[in-house]
């Protein structure tokens, strides 16, 4: 008969073994679904790797890329610790760039937009994920499913300002 039993400690060679095999697995992977694309995959890597990382202009470019979703995948990790399982994280993050982009419309000194436009965009994609939140205290709805069906009505409200009062009139 087995017996379940909560491990005491992971050996440090399994902590640094374990990111490193998902990086080689998704490399073969991704290798296979190139060749089957009939690309070659040496050179596929290497435009990536140039384009990602070529020069000071690349790397600016990817880490202003990448800014936004390490500070949400941060965010995430707060919540899970918390044992909320927040998949409403792409609506936040959206909720967020609309409020800063609203805030950022207003004439005022660039210092003080800045700060205005952060705070903007922390309250709500706060405001957002208070919403499931919510629910599930006083409603007991689950949360994954409200935080994972509110990401469509952001995204749908992000759509209809663009479409609609943030159009620019020459476009």
């Amino acid at each position: 008969m087995f017996r379940l039993e909560a491990r005491t400690s992971t050996p440090a060679w399994f902590n640094l073994a374990l990111p490193l095999l998902a990086i080689g697995a998704t490399l073969v992977l991704c290798s296979g679904l190139i060749a089957l694309a009939g690309a070659g995959v040496i050179e596929a890597y290497g435009v990536m790797f140039s384009a990602s990382l070529g020069d000071s202009y690349a790397i600016t470019e990817t880490l202003v890329r990448a800014t936004p979703m390490i500070f949400t995948g941060l965010a995430v990790a707060v919540a899970f610790r918390a044992k909320f399982w927040n998949i409403g994280a792409e609506g936040q993050l959206l909720a967020g760039a609309v409020a800063s982009c609203a805030v950022g419309a207003i004439p005022m000194p660039g210092p003080l937009a800045m700060l205005l436009m952060a705070l903007a965009g922390a309250a709500a994609g706060a405001a957002v994920a208070l919403i499931p939140a919510t629910l599930r205290v006083k409603f007991k709805v689950d949360d994954v499913v409200s935080s994972l069906l509110l990401n469509s009505v952001i995204f749908y409200a992000l759509m209809a300002l663009i479409e609609g009062p943030w159009k620019d009139s020459f476009s």
